[in-house]
């Protein structure tokens, strides 16, 4: 079944990646990283960036098997209003006159679930739910693939927001491995967050 395949990958990939990053953190028994922080810093966003990349993937293939008829995990099919031919024409029919369907904004995602599908089916419920949060990684993300001083303050707006105290200067990385204060599970990560909120949408939107 191609979503529950699609569900098996995104996980697969979000796992790997994690794993680089708990290698990026090992520490001697003096307590010392065996690792020095611009490296740890480097692999820990970059990880990131490829589970973000993760996630638009699993997003975009969700969307064009359920174009193409693909039975949901729990064998559910939306109701639709187009009928492409293969996957290739899904992708023209999404696209159309843009350049190309940014699939990290889901604001866009849902507007565009609701042009083809009844009611934007399992896309526009699940991601308006997490439609703030997804926004915020897309911050974050911006901020660790190109720091600028527009990225900067926006992170630097964004990190004030969660932590709630103001800070300056943050990066990517100081975020993602900040404690959050939004989570009621004791030394819950910023990042361990949002892999637990992208997570759950995954599932959702495998089982339709």
């Amino acid at each position: 079944m191609a979503l529950a395949q699609n569900l098996i990958d995104f996980r697969a990939t979000t796992a790997s990646l994690v794993s680089h990053i708990t290698f990026a953190h090992q520490k001697y028994a003096s307590g010392s990283y065996k690792i020095a922080r611009d490296m740890r810093e480097f692999i820990s966003e970059s990880a990131f960036l490829r589970i973000y990349i993760g996630w638009e993937t699993f997003v975009e293939n969700s969307f064009v098997d359920y174009l193409l008829n693909e039975p949901s995990i729990l064998n559910n099919r939306p109701a639709k209003w187009v009928n492409p031919i293969d996957a290739e024409h899904a992708q023209k029919i999404i696209i159309g006159n843009q350049r190309h369907m940014d699939w990290s904004n889901p604001e866009k995602i849902r507007n565009i679930s609701k042009i083809f599908f009844h009611q934007g089916y399992v896309f526009n419920t699940s991601l308006s739910a997490i439609n703030n949060d997804l926004m915020d990684l897309k911050t974050i993300r911006n901020s660790a693939a190109h720091i600028s001083s527009t990225t900067t303050s926006k992170l630097d707006g964004l990190s004030t927001r969660i932590l709630g105290t103001t800070v300056s200067n943050y990066t990517a990385y100081k975020l993602l491995f900040s404690i959050d204060p939004r989570s009621t599970i004791p030394n819950t990560t910023v990042l361990d967050r949002y892999l637990q909120i992208l997570d759950v949408a995954a599932e959702e939107i495998a089982n339709g």
